[in-house]
């Protein structure tokens, strides 16, 4: 139960109603960010409340962070159906089990957390720990989760389409680069396998360049098989680029069996 109002210093009431308006406006450069317009902006409020906020929700004026517990259930569900039919439409040959390994690391709580930091949500979550606020941008759960709780306002403000259009776009739209070292299109172990029931060796790697300063490097690498069967790949990190030369060499030997 929340504490009554009166039983605060007139001074912690204002300061707490100053700390809310700030948080309140400041969700209009969020809602710039993902390209969405809350018509209900309680939605976008209740999702960004977290419940650590529910002890300091001293008057009902104040959000008081018991939904967003709940939004997370429900935009995990939203979530998981609109990656399943992206992935269903964009790989329509690939079998059922990779489709299930790509749909896990869109909806783990890891890649859900590095696309938060595109946006800066932690920016805009109303946190009343004051231990986790210090820590609030480095943590993976609590910015993974209002992620969650993020596309269920949008769900319950608009319809499944517009949820769709707006995950696509901030989660899907660099897909194919960020799934290149996942076991499902892992060419490197393919190529491995393939060098070793043909020849008994193991191909090698070696780094021919880099490119570009160090927060955006650029890497250049070649793999060869036996001396003999050699391809180049390049990438923004050495096993993207280790990747793509093992695919180009398998490419470039046509190897048919499936990857």
């Amino acid at each position: 139960m929340n504490q009554n109002e009166n039983s605060f210093p007139e001074k912690i009431i204002a300061q707490k109603y100053k700390r809310i308006n700030k948080w309140k406006k400041s969700l209009n450069n969020l809602e710039h960010k993902i390209n969405y317009s809350f018509k209900n902006r309680k939605f976008l409020e209740d999702a960004l409340t977290h419940r650590s906020f529910l002890k300091e929700a001293i008057t009902n004026k104040f959000p008081s962070g018991d939904k967003s517990e709940t939004m997370e259930f429900l935009g995990d569900s939203v979530l998981e159906l609109i990656v399943t039919e992206f992935l269903y439409n964009k790989y329509p040959n690939e079998n059922e089990g990779n489709l299930t390994k790509m749909r896990s690391k869109i909806i783990s709580k890891n890649f859900l957390y590095n696309k938060s930091k595109e946006i800066e949500l932690s920016k805009y979550i109303l946190i009343g720990n004051d231990g986790l606020k210090s820590k609030l941008r480095k943590n993976v759960s609590i910015n993974s989760d209002a992620m969650e709780s993020l596309f269920a306002a949008i769900f319950l403000d608009s319809t499944y389409l517009e949820t769709k259009y707006v995950i696509e776009n901030l989660i899907l739209n660099n897909l194919d680069e960020e799934l290149n070292l996942e076991e499902f299109q892992n060419f490197k172990s393919f190529l491995q396998e393939w060098a070793q029931a043909k020849f008994g060796h193991n191909p090698k790697y070696s780094i021919i360049e880099e490119s570009g300063p160090e927060h955006k490097k650029r890497f250049y690498v070649k793999v060869k098989v036996v001396d003999k069967y050699k391809s180049r790949g390049n990438g923004n990190s050495k096993k993207i680029a280790e990747q793509n030369a093992a695919r180009n060499l398998i490419k470039k030997l046509k190897i048919t069996e499936k990857i």
